[in-house]
């Protein structure tokens, strides 16, 4: 290989590890995307049945929706805790803006964030998630025609193999009762 075809190479290493990148951080900026819109509708929500809670959110405005989910992946990061209920979330969100002390932790690396109720997908993620699931589907089909056809193939192995048992135990038979006509 060249010099020139090594690194071209490379350079095709390099940018697919970029896009890799690229669509591994908008994956990542859809569900802290989803996750801070929950949460901002549910402190809209609780502002207006809460006036005291209100004045003290907008009392703070170095406090913010992206600081809260921040605080409160971290705080479930740190519990090591696999799911959270709706209002434990909540909860950590009130004691984040309720709390003087409690600051934004800065950005963290959830593992996966799930977040309940309806979500609107964009035209491209709509059709994201229909080509993986399409994509699933036809793995299963082939995986599951695969496994048929390996199926039906030792099933035509037994049958052959038992139709050759047979037909050496029938010679047998007729060996046994055949005599022997040199007298040996």
């Amino acid at each position: 290989m060249s010099n020139k075809e090594k690194k071209d190479a490379g350079q095709q290493k390099q940018t697919a590890g970029q896009q890799k990148t690229e669509k591994a951080t908008q994956k990542k900026a859809s569900v802290t995307r989803y996750f801070e819109q929950r949460i901002g509708e549910w402190l809209e929500k609780e502002m207006k049945n809460d006036p005291l809670f209100e004045k003290t959110v907008t009392s703070k405005p170095e406090k913010t929706i992206k600081g809260a989910c921040n605080y409160v992946l971290k705080v479930a990061k740190d519990s090591g805790q696999a799911g959270w209920d709706d209002d434990e979330v909540y909860n950590l969100v009130r004691h984040y803006y309720d709390e003087d002390d409690v600051k934004d932790p800065g950005e963290q690396r959830p593992s996966k964030v799930i977040v309940s109720g309806h979500v609107d997908l964009t035209a491209e993620e709509k059709a994201e998630a229909m080509a993986k699931a399409e994509a699933a589907f036809k793995k299963e089909l082939k995986e599951k025609a695969e496994a048929d056809e390996k199926a039906r193939r030792e099933a035509e192995k037994k049958k052959a193999e038992e139709r050759r048992k047979a037909l050496l135990e029938k010679r047998e038979r007729e060996n046994a009762m055949q005599g022997d006509l040199f007298g040996f």
